[in-house]
């Protein structure tokens, strides 16, 4: 086989080694000595699907310096694999798919990391092993489909409002939902809710998002270019957003979207920070957008403050985003 000198990616499946999404070899087997080539490269992104790869055939990736995506699906890993991740300075996303060793028990190792995507399921994660993945500071978001981790387990981690598990059929729509209701619940202040500057908040919320859709609609027919679509716009902002310091100008770059970015949006919490700020929880009923507004009390009324957005759920996320996303 003759090896380019550099690659960036490498994904393996059904036998065919592919770097840099193009250049394609037959590799029947995985190899220690093909592991050791391929872990030479300065890689960012590596795949395998449908091979037994073991733990020790990773260990020529230990401490890769380049490595953010990392994906072995359907392989025979265990958790004695965790310690290899834990060495890569720059790993952001870890698919594990289908690796039924695995059940969380060395999830420790990974602690140090900055890993922020991680797929467990169809493995043997258990709840002790979602506690220790509740644990890995940047963990936004990880799949436990199909495994044996139990509706309590899944609780036990609710003290954690960062993380994000996602899970289609091991628990229902419900159950998902009261999990993020109690991970709200817990990373609440303990100040006495005020409903009617709450019910002020909503209402201001509300009109706002009217207004947006009117004028993304407007957008929709007139485009850019029109006259109109900057002074429309920045009334809009003048009237329902706070003045702070931001950067360039208010707002901060012009964009829309044609069914409407706030055209669906449901109000699911309220908490309260201070006497005149009060957070707005909210979720976009068409883009599952989970939204948190902040309210700062202006004058006699309230105006926005800050928002911040998650993706409530990647759904059925295809494991090649995550290979390409960092790519």
């Amino acid at each position: 086989m003759d090896w380019p000198k550099r690659a960036r990616t490498a994904d393996w499946e059904n036998g065919v080694l592919t770097l840099d999404g193009e250049k394609q070899f037959e590799v029947p087997e995985l190899t220690a000595e093909i592991m050791d080539q391929l872990a030479g490269y300065a890689l960012v992104g590596f795949h395998v699907k449908g091979y037994p790869v073991t733990d020790e055939l990773l260990a020529p990736f230990a401490g890769h310096k380049s490595m953010v995506n990392f994906g072995v699906e359907n392989g025979t890993l265990t958790d004695a694999c965790f310690p290899v991740f834990s060495a890569m300075p720059k790993l952001r996303i870890l698919l594990l798919t289908g690796n039924a060793g695995i059940d969380g028990s060395g999830l420790s190792a990974l602690q140090g990391c900055k890993l922020d995507l991680l797929t467990l399921d169809h493995t043997g994660l258990d709840d002790a092993g979602l506690l220790q993945a509740a644990s890995i500071p940047k963990l936004s978001h990880i799949w436990i489909d199909h495994t044996a981790v139990t509706y309590d387990g899944l609780l036990a981690v609710a003290g954690n409002n960062y993380i994000k598990p996602v899970a289609h059929v091991q628990f229902t729509k419900e159950q998902m939902e009261h999990f993020s209701q109690l991970q709200r619940e817990k990373a609440k202040k303990p100040v006495q809710l005020d409903e009617q500057a709450a019910s002020e908040c909503r209402s201001v919320l509300s009109a706002f998002f009217a207004e947006m859709t009117e004028w993304e609609q407007y957008m929709e027919q007139v485009g850019f270019e029109d006259a109109e679509a900057v002074p429309r716009l920045l009334a809009i902002w003048e009237k329902y957003v706070s003045e702070k310091p931001r950067l360039g100008y208010r707002p901060l770059a012009l964009s829309y979207s044609a069914q409407g970015t706030y055209n669906g949006e449901e109000f699911l919490d309220a908490e309260q920070i201070t006497k005149n700020k009060l957070y707005i929880y909210t979720r976009e009923k068409n883009t599952s957008f989970d939204r948190r507004f902040l309210m700062k009390r202006v004058g006699e009324g309230w105006k926005i403050d800050a928002v911040q957005e998650r993706l409530n759920s990647l759904g059925n996320l295809p494991r090649h985003f995550a290979r390409v996303a960092a790519m």
